[in-house]
């Protein structure tokens, strides 16, 4: 998969923003995953001469519109869209179950985790603007879980290109020995961040008791 997307957008006019407008598209059910565009964004930086930093920022602003898409949609048709039945092949009936227990257990806390469930991501969205979810809320904890994983996706992808240039054996072999420490410092990252948020709530709720 690595291979056939840098071979589809290296050296065209799509090297930049072809990897955003993938983000955006995976933001409304491609099945596709996202890191792989991530890094793929990083090594196509790398070999146009770009640093990773601006290239991070736009595949930031890519995932956000994605979502954001998603979740607009839901606020505008609502439960309507998730019953209808030209939607059940993306968003089952069981898998809708799953984001409502989801939403009951955890509340709009499950949209900081929800950037790495690649299954549950866009009904996840979904029914995060159904439940009419204020979108400036939606757009932090969204935002917030893209900035611990894009950076770091980009980032790897542009060291990799710049180590091991176009070996894509090399390549594919240092993404599979590594890619599970980025995976596991993102969710380090994020636990950290859901922990820290529910005790400032917990904190603010004893304070106005």
């Amino acid at each position: 998969m690595l291979e056939s997307l840098i071979d589809l957008l290296k050296e065209s006019p799509l090297s930049l923003w072809g990897p955003f407008l993938i983000l955006v598209i995976c933001g409304l059910g491609l099945p596709l995953p996202e890191d792989i565009v991530l890094v793929t964004a990083g090594m196509l930086a790398q070999d146009d001469g770009r640093s990773w930093v601006p290239v991070a920022i736009l595949m930031w602003v890519g995932v956000l519109a994605g979502d954001s898409i998603m979740f607009l949609l839901g606020r505008r048709f609502g439960a309507k869209l998730l019953a209808w039945q030209g939607t059940h092949h993306l968003f089952p009936p069981a898998k809708q179950a799953k984001v409502k227990a989801l939403f009951d257990k955890h509340g709009t806390t499950v949209l900081l985790i929800a950037r790495f469930l690649p299954g549950l991501r866009a009904p996840i969205f979904t029914t995060a603007g159904a439940m009419h979810v204020p979108y400036l809320r939606f757009a932090c904890l969204d935002g917030l879980a893209a900035v611990l994983s894009v950076p770091l996706f980009v980032w790897f992808g542009h060291w990799l290109w710049a180590k091991f240039d176009e070996d894509i054996q090399k390549l594919n072999a240092a993404m599979s020995k590594t890619q599970w420490f980025g995976l596991i410092v993102v969710a380090l990252i994020l636990l950290g961040s859901v922990l820290i948020w529910r005790w400032r709530q917990r904190y603010r709720e004893r304070n106005e008791g």
